[in-house]
């Protein structure tokens, strides 16, 4: 297909008169008369913009342009060695496109809008992957994170109290070990040794409690359904269970997850 007088001016064919102008003065800049083989193409652009600058003109140039873009639409793709373009210059320069005709420059830049919206969009696909992913992971590890928790917290012996707290800690925030501590001292310890208790505990399900909205959790609430099982002198050395619920606040700490806070339902 022959070049057309807005291929001629590197401009696209809604270009606003001012584009227009820019170009032409751009190309008579760079191909002055008289010299050598330029001359021919420096009349070829002020031909171009003779045209395209007269309103009246242009009407009648693109009115029968179309029907001529309709038809290159349906016809075969060119082959691979199309005859030199009217724009080449014999020694097929690289200023000048070497040896096919130059890009228009409207053209460049469209083909760079549409490499930074590809790689904008294939940017955002890569974040959502990841926010779906740490979310994902997130309702898997959590709960996991909370039963092995849960079986060392809620289990102890009157005989080992210190290690047992010890042990517990582990699983801890340290914002949260201290009250613990408090806690298993002034509750658990009094009456487990004046029981001589010992209990252990058995996760029989968990399930996540996240709210909705929060597409890469770093905070997960937790439920526990869980079997303990006590022996003490309380109940006359007879083991009894008891189904507790409680829930456990898991943070995310450096990728690990840790406890919290702890809520007995």
């Amino acid at each position: 297909m022959n070049p057309t007088l807005y291929d001629v001016l590197g401009v696209s064919p809604d270009a606003h008169r001012d584009e227009i102008k820019k170009a032409w003065r751009d190309a008579a800049d760079r191909f002055e008369p008289g010299s050598g083989g330029s001359s021919a193409q420096f009349r070829l652009f002020n031909e171009a913009a003779e045209v395209l600058l007269d309103p009246a003109r242009r009407k009648a140039y693109d009115a029968q342009l179309a029907p001529v873009e309709r038809k290159a639409d349906k016809a075969e793709p060119p082959s691979p060695s199309p005859s030199p373009s009217p724009l080449e210059d014999k020694t097929g320069s690289a200023d000048e496109g070497g040896p096919g005709r130059s890009i228009p420059v409207w053209a460049l830049g469209v083909l760079a809008l549409l490499t930074a919206l590809t790689m904008a969009s294939a940017i955002f696909l890569f974040t959502q992957y990841q926010r779906e992913s740490g979310y994902q992971d997130a309702l898997g590890q959590a709960p996991s994170a909370a039963e092995r928790a849960a079986e060392a917290i809620l289990s102890y012996d009157y005989e080992s109290l210190d290690t047992d707290r010890d042990a517990a800690t582990r699983f801890l925030t340290p914002g949260y070990s201290d009250d613990y501590g408090d806690t298993f001292d002034s509750l658990v310890r009094e009456n487990a040794t004046q029981t001589k208790a010992k209990v252990e505990a058995e996760v029989l399900a968990s399930s996540s409690m996240l709210q909705s909205g929060d597409e890469s959790p770093d905070r997960i609430p937790v439920l526990l359904f869980v079997d303990q099982t006590t022996v003490s002198t309380a109940n006359s050395g007879e083991p009894t269970r008891a189904l507790n619920r409680v829930r456990f606040d898991m943070v995310n700490v450096d990728g690990t997850w840790l406890v919290d806070n702890i809520t007995s339902y």
